[in-house]
């Protein structure tokens, strides 16, 4: 088999796989799959146009060839950044430009010899960028994008070799270069060994997904309640002598079968996602907040005390009291009353956490809604809370017309 025969084979396997690749971006939408499609599909295009040379003009068979071969580097690197999440930026142009840039020359373009010295530098810069782009990212396929990454640099070294003897040998032509065929077979194995390892990368992709999405509420994208279950075991064995405490936080949103009632259900599927923003955002990455089912959420922090457990949940029912929430043609305004029991990081039982915290719960309910109570034990207690102050609280409280007051009241509770 001669080289040509070689680069027509490639050009029909590289079709091949920009088809699969097509199909799958016509299922799943994500952008890196059509990027990716396109870029298979133009170095398909590029290699059997450089496969025609001499049956085609060579104007065909070398600019626009080579060119194509190089725009096809630009997006397999832009669908690298799209799989990353990452935005695509004009680098991925580098390898082309090089390209044109040297073919606007004279004594590179009409000799073969310098062409081949260009392609070659101008490869391995777009091979240095996909590598960089693979091991800089530290995620969970780190060992795959690094296997990936390792054939890739072979690629390199070949791209390099054939620079070299480009320049010591002088070709005229793909039948004048005696190491070409030699040099095509390691190229044919990382293409076919890239592909597999690029494979096993969008699988484990994939089967992460499936994770995300198993812990993860549909509707407001935070944990359902297997996901806080996960979250809770791991927070347990976290090692945090200053927040010896694990909180668990119950909030219920106020009269919200209302709200389906009297607004509709997408009102009411608004709400819901506002507040799961509200919670998320409050807690500023000290815990995990998440959808128990229902209009029921919980947060599971670590804390130092009980002060600063009643702190998060006042901060979130007053977030989500000030807020307006926009659903068509309502502006709906929601309350949540909340429940916090705590315990021991070492000690911490889910089951108990749970039942403390809806006994609190229960309390802040029967208390009038649109409050916090924490479980001490014995009974549950309103917590004193700012937006209230000079208003009758529960039995269990006392009127409060300052903050300070309230959290004194607070730290007297947490001594019960």
């Amino acid at each position: 088999m001669d080289i040509l025969t070689g680069l027509l084979i490639w050009s029909v396997e590289a079709m091949t796989l920009a088809v699969l690749l097509f199909s799958r971006w016509f299922h799943e939408r994500d952008d890196f799959y059509l990027t990716w499609g396109c870029g298979f599909a133009l170095h398909s295009l590029g290699v059997a146009l450089v496969a025609l040379r001499g049956d085609i003009p060579d104007f065909l068979s070398i600019q626009i060839a080579n060119t194509v071969i190089f725009v096809a580097i630009a997006l397999w690197i832009a669908g690298l950044l799209q799989f990353d999440r990452e935005p695509v930026q004009g680098f991925v142009a580098i390898p082309a430009l090089i390209w044109i840039a040297g073919m606007l020359l004279d004594p590179i373009r009409e000799n073969f010899a310098n062409r081949v010295v260009l392609y070659n530098a101008a490869a391995m810069v777009g091979y240095a960028i996909m590598i960089g782009t693979l091991v800089r990212n530290n995620g969970p396929s780190r060992s795959t994008r690094r296997f990936m990454a390792s054939f890739i640099s072979v690629q390199f070294l070949a791209n390099g070799a054939s620079a070299v003897l480009a320049v010591v040998n002088r070709p005229t032509s793909f039948a004048t270069a005696p190491n070409a065929m030699w040099l095509f077979f390691p190229a044919a194995f990382c293409f076919v060994a890239g592909i597999m390892s690029g494979a096993k990368l969008l699988t484990e992709r994939s089967e992460e997904k499936l994770k995300t999405l198993a812990v993860t509420d549909p509707l407001t994208g935070v944990l359902n309640r297997r996901g806080l279950i996960d979250e809770f075991h791991g927070l347990r064995i976290v090692q945090k002598a200053e927040k010896p405490l694990i909180a668990f936080l119950h909030f219920d949103l106020d009269g919200f079968k209302q709200i389906n009632d009297r607004c509709g259900h997408q009102a009411g599927d608004a709400v819901l996602v506002a507040f799961s923003q509200v919670g998320q955002t409050s807690l500023r990455g000290r815990g995990f907040f998440g959808r128990m089912g229902g209009e029921e959420f919980a947060s599971i922090v670590r804390v130092g005390d009980m002060i600063e457990a009643a702190s998060i949940a006042e901060a979130i029912r007053l977030t989500l009291k000030r807020q307006v929430i926009a659903a068509g043609e309502h502006r709906i305004k929601v309350t949540v009353s909340a429940g916090i029991a705590l315990a021991t990081a070492g000690e911490a039982d889910l089951d108990q956490l749970l039942s403390a915290a809806d006994r609190a719960l229960y309390t802040a309910k029967e208390s009038g809604r649109d409050r916090t109570a924490i479980d001490t034990g014995a009974e549950a207690s309103i917590i004193p809370a700012a937006d209230r102050q000079g208003e009758d609280e529960a039995p269990t409280d006392i009127r409060a017309n300052r903050q300070v007051a309230a959290l004194k009241r607070l730290t007297a509770l947490g001594k019960r």
